[in-house]
């Protein structure tokens, strides 16, 4: 095959096998995304409508891989990078396709690169230092580019930075048989304690016995920093080789391109706000009946988005929900970026996605709740149930002082932190109160 050929596909690889090939089409702009027999015959469907078949319409396979890719200044950064249009998916794809979420690698089918670089592991080590000095400057030069190469920053609410971190604890990058373990997050200017807030309430998650992504808090310097574990990864010191799971996300098991992460799809704006075509709720919960486990799926659902009431966190979209997606099982993955939406007066206060057909968060009350049940057919007697046990868990934990004081030792908060966690406390328990409130109303409600 030419180089002219080459530059046009990529091979789709699944550990070490290839399993397809990604091409452009030149004429539609499109990703085409095939199967080989070997894998027709033996794995899965990377994601529910890329069908083994090769059926699929092209796209779906752009929506696929649009939701694989870095958001917001992030994307541009990555777009001018490689020279093309942020909706050219195929090319950026081409350029940090070794290392996105899930299992999966879109790489160059060059012989050199395979040998050279795809079967040796290969870290390259950031130092404490290095990493400060990058984040004094993150605001203006980002953090996608190191040593002249891309490496998979997604940006969002906040800045974020997938790294390797070894059995020493050093921090880096892995390239061949190593790769991203775990995410860095940092705050921006206008996000004063975000970080601590997320962390907060990523430890309370984990408290009440929700599956939660592990997490812990550092800092680098002056700047505070989130490191997340990454559920579809392990290392393997002895083999020094990163495992991957596959896993996809809200977006990609609804079949929706990433600027529909969002209910309304086009923006909360009087003439567009009934507009209502992207990721929802009952759009989940219908997926999750076609999950290994329905029942369980769902229930996993209620509590995450029981949760996120409770702790305010209004920014839970399609895509801040992912899935195990495999040959035999598929089940909900652990919760990550839970944040308290509502300590931020910068930060629009309107739900992601609406409960009840409300998007005010502020007017969640019994009837909306019941209404939220009907919608995604789940028993209200079952709802004011979970949330009546997780409103107790929640204030609980909160009332303990044991948790908030380990947190506290542990990270050697300093006072004002303290302060700040104090206040953080107060608004989740009167929120965790006035919904332990209307549990008793659910069940009576007739819609």
């Amino acid at each position: 095959m030419n180089d002219k050929l080459d530059a046009y596909s990529l091979n789709i690889r699944f550990a070490e096998n290839v399993i397809g090939e990604l091409s452009l089409n030149k004429e539609t702009g499109l990703p085409k995304l095939e199967y080989n027999d070997y894998w027709q015959q033996n794995g899965f469907a990377i994601s529910p409508n890329l069908t083994l078949d090769n059926n699929h319409d092209n796209s779906v396979a752009y929506n696929f891989l649009d939701n694989a890719l870095p958001e917001g200044e992030a994307r541009l950064l990555l777009a001018e990078r490689t020279g093309v249009s942020e909706k050219n998916v195929f090319s950026q794809i081409r350029e940090i396709g070794g290392d996105l979420s899930g299992a999966f690698t879109f790489m160059t089918n060059s012989i050199e690169q395979n040998a050279n670089e795809a079967d040796k592991p290969a870290f390259r080590l950031v130092t404490e230092g290095e990493l400060e000095s990058r984040l004094d400057t993150k605001e203006d030069i980002g953090l996608l580019t190191w040593d002249d190469k891309p490496r998979l920053s997604v940006a969002g609410v906040q800045d974020k930075l997938n790294v390797f971190i070894n059995d020493k604890g050093e921090i880096g990058f892995g390239d061949g048989t190593l790769c991203s373990t775990h995410i860095l997050k940092f705050e921006k200017k206008n996000s004063l304690n975000l970080v601590l807030n997320e962390y907060f309430c990523m430890k309370l998650s984990a408290a009440v016995g929700l599956p939660t992504a592990e997490v812990e808090f550092t800092r680098f310097g002056k700047h505070p920093a989130l490191i997340v574990h990454r559920f579809d990864r392990k290392y393997v010191s002895e083999k020094k080789q990163v495992l991957r799971r596959h896993v996809i996300d809200g977006c990609q098991a609804l079949n929706l391109p990433r600027d529909f992460k969002y209910e309304r799809n086009l923006g909360d704006n009087r003439d567009v706000l009934h507009i209502r075509d992207g990721a929802s709720l009952p759009k989940l919960f219908e997926f999750s009946k076609s999950m290994s486990s329905p029942a369980q799926s769902a229930q996993w659902l209620i509590n995450w988005q029981l949760f996120n009431l409770i702790i305010s966190n209004y920014d839970s979209h399609g895509k801040n929900v992912s899935l195990f997606w495999g040959k035999e099982n598929s089940s909900f993955t652990p919760a990550y970026d839970l944040v308290n939406i509502a300590m931020f007066s910068q930060f629009k206060h309107v739900l992601a996605m609406a409960m009840g057909g409300e998007f005010d968060p502020n007017d969640i009350n019994a009837y909306q709740l019941a209404d939220f049940a009907e919608t995604c057919a789940i028993d209200k007697k079952l709802l004011a149930r979970l949330l009546s046990n997780l409103t107790k868990q929640v204030l609980s934990t909160l009332t303990e002082e044991s948790f908030i004081q380990d947190l506290i030792k542990t990270n050697d908060f300093s006072a004002e932190q303290q302060i700040y966690i104090g206040q953080l406390k107060d608004n989740i328990v009167s929120r965790a109160q006035h919904l332990s409130s209307q549990t008793s109303l659910i069940s009576t409600i007739e819609v």
